[in-house]
């Protein structure tokens, strides 16, 4: 996938088979699509935590409801429902969504997945920005039978990998760790992947600078913090024995993760590799 480091429209939206999610809010009959996530296990995705934040509130008493949805290869809509989300109060923008599958199960019983590395991109490796943006407008549904009429597209932008930063970027703008990347994004786009040139995430797409030129930079939430957290997950039925670790869950790919260990104190410890 070529592109420029300002956001260009895609059209193939099957490119990632149904792992790219856009992520819709919903109250009663209207909905709105906040942002994005990436599926990096069977039925886990990660986004951005500010994607939902206006509306914790009302997902933790029963007023909102959060469902996913992305374009499979042979062009048919994945439908996902989100019963849970984990995430840390520390200033961190990650966020982690447990997904049941709503539509139909697809013929080949198959669900992409987009590998995550451990691997720190090294300042100009060339980095790959991808996420959804739709229509700010809330949209209304005449009724249950109706499909939603959501307006959107996917962008991509690419630009090399700036400075990494650990363990913080700044106490202000993004209190978490994140790697520059000197591209652009729009809104609608945080949660999306940002995918190194192997094919693999390093980060969330968090937070992008406005410019007239739409070159960005952009900041990527480094996604390891997440390795060792433990969302629940119900789904499949009968798949999951309990609470297990990210780290733990065998339908998510981890590239590099014998590099990475957790001190006692919960601190990460990664031996740097290329």
């Amino acid at each position: 996938m070529e592109a420029d480091a300002a956001p260009l429209t895609v059209e193939n939206y099957e490119y990632f088979d149904g792992a790219l999610l856009a992520v819709c809010v919903g109250y009663g009959d209207t909905y709105k699509v906040e942002g994005t996530a990436v599926m990096i296990g069977l039925g886990l995705a990660l986004s951005a935590m500010h994607v939902v934040d206006d509306h914790r509130d009302a997902l933790a008493a029963g007023e909102a409801v959060v469902l996913c949805m992305g374009v499979r290869g042979d062009g048919t809509v994945a439908g996902w429902h989100c019963y849970s989300m984990e995430g840390l109060s520390n200033g961190s923008d990650l966020i982690l969504l447990s997904l049941s599958l709503v539509s139909d199960m697809p013929a080949d019983g198959d669900f992409a997945t987009i590998p995550l590395t451990t691997r720190i991109p090294p300042p100009g490796d060339r980095l790959t920005v991808v996420g959804f943006r739709f229509d700010d407008e809330p949209v209304d549904a005449d009724s249950v039978d109706d499909p939603v009429p959501l307006i959107g597209s996917m962008y991509v932008s690419q630009g090399a990998a700036g400075q990494f930063s650990y363990p913080i970027h700044d106490s202000v703008l993004a209190p978490y760790p994140t790697i520059e990347v000197l591209s652009g994004t729009l809104g609608g786009m945080s949660g999306g992947a940002v995918i190194d040139v192997n094919g693999h995430v390093v980060g969330i797409t968090s937070r992008g600078l406005s410019h007239d030129d739409q070159m960005g930079p952009s900041l990527a939430a480094w996604w390891l913090p997440a390795l060792f957290w433990t969302p629940m997950l119900s789904w499949p039925k009968g798949m999951h024995d309990g609470p297990r670790a990210v780290s733990e869950n065998v339908t998510v790919r981890v590239m590099g993760r014998e590099y990475v260990e957790i001190a006692e104190d919960g601190r990460l410890i990664l031996t740097h590799w290329t």
